[in-house]
């Protein structure tokens, strides 16, 4: 009886201790995941604007420092990513982005002027050429007054000037005739030969490339012994020489680039040299070119050069950059505000801005339709 009573006593005992003890779930199968349901998959987040600032080259000529400012400020305020300028040209710019991707952007690159450098960082796989930097003409040719092209209107063509004489008839209006001893009019006389502009190509200064090619050019043209060449000094009489003859409304045939804010400024009639001819115009830049043959300038490459890293860690300047081409035209309109007005390129930069809407809003990347 006792032993009973002393298994009774720990059976009570037992289950009064069982009783406050938490009820155990049975341990899960091994193949099970706890929570399975619950557990999502968090992506990190990627900055479109990259993880380092964007730095855009200056490379400190006209063009070049406007599109810098340009580019500054749409990354800035319309792409939203922070960004900076930094000064350069094309040599240091170009070694600079060949071995440290840095700066980030090159607006106006020249990539023919540094074949060895681009040529390294584009095989090395460092910059890649994101765009052209301009469209809408070739950079070089020959040029005559608008007055000019105004009294001809079907001068077009380089190859009409051997016909001089008669583009000058049509330009310099004969003498009213005299009347003879009875009061009648005497038959009309033409402008003497001797009376009429000599003609004249304004070439570039003597070091400049372009003034062996032009006169190379003369001759291929068969003009080189009707027209006197005129070899300017500088850049400053090049452009003086220039300004005169459209201001006094001279005749005169010369050579000339865009972009350039002259072109705005004023009236440039562009003449054909046909097309560039790739076989022929090598010798065209040779001093003792022995048979020079017709062609026109290559069109440059100019290029907008970006970083590779760009592409991978900031894609959202990547998808502008892809697309922010400049209209030549533009280009030319604002270097001639700039200099009507001794604008600084950030004034120019915010001037294009408000003006010319319709061209940098086709660079901007789509945005969702809810944000402004």
């Amino acid at each position: 009886m006792r032993d009973l009573s002393r298994r009774l006593s720990g059976a009570v005992v037992l289950s009064a201790v069982l009783t406050f003890l938490p009820a155990i779930e049975p341990a899960p199968a091994q193949n099970d995941i706890v929570g399975e349901d619950a557990l999502e998959v968090v992506e990190p987040e990627i900055d479109p604007c990259g993880s380092e600032e964007i730095t855009i080259a200056d490379m400190r000529w006209p063009s070049a420092s406007i599109l810098a400012n340009i580019h500054l400020l749409l990354l800035t305020e319309e792409v939203g990513c922070p960004a900076r300028i930094v000064s350069g040209d094309i040599a240091s710019t170009g070694s600079s982005m060949a071995t440290t991707q840095q700066p980030a952007v090159a607006p106006e690159m020249w990539v023919a002027r540094i074949p060895e450098i681009w040529n390294s960082a584009i095989s090395a796989g460092n910059v890649r050429p994101m765009a052209s930097t301009y469209s809408g003409g070739t950079l070089e040719g020959w040029f005559v007054p608008a007055s000019l092209a105004a009294a001809n209107p079907g001068l077009e063509d380089a190859s009409q000037l051997a016909e001089w004489e008669e583009l000058m008839r049509a330009l310099v209006p004969a003498p009213e005739p005299g009347l003879d001893a009875e009061g009648n009019p005497l038959p009309a006389q033409p402008v003497p030969a001797s009376d009429l502009p000599a003609p004249k190509f304004l070439t570039c200064p003597a070091d400049w490339a372009c003034a062996v090619i032009n006169d190379n050019l003369l001759r291929a043209f068969g003009l080189a012994s009707q027209f006197e060449v005129i070899t300017p000094a500088n850049r400053f009489e090049m452009d003086q020489r220039i300004a005169d003859a459209i201001s006094l409304k001279e005749p005169l045939v010369f050579y000339y680039w865009q972009p350039n804010s002259a072109l705005a400024q004023f009236g440039f009639h562009r003449l054909s040299l046909g097309t560039y001819e790739p076989d022929a115009f090598p010798c065209l830049g040779q001093p003792n070119c022995p048979n020079p043959q017709r062609s026109a300038f290559p069109s440059e490459p100019v290029v907008l050069a970006v970083a590779d890293w760009v592409f991978a860690d900031a894609p959202a300047v990547a998808d502008y950059l892809r697309g922010a081409t400049m209209p030549l035209e533009v280009m030319n309109a604002l270097l001639a505000w700039q200099s009507e007005r001794n604008a600084d390129p950030a004034q120019v930069a915010r001037f294009f801005i408000e003006g010319w809407p319709e061209v940098w809003q086709g660079w901007l990347p789509d945005r969702p339709a809810d944000i402004e």
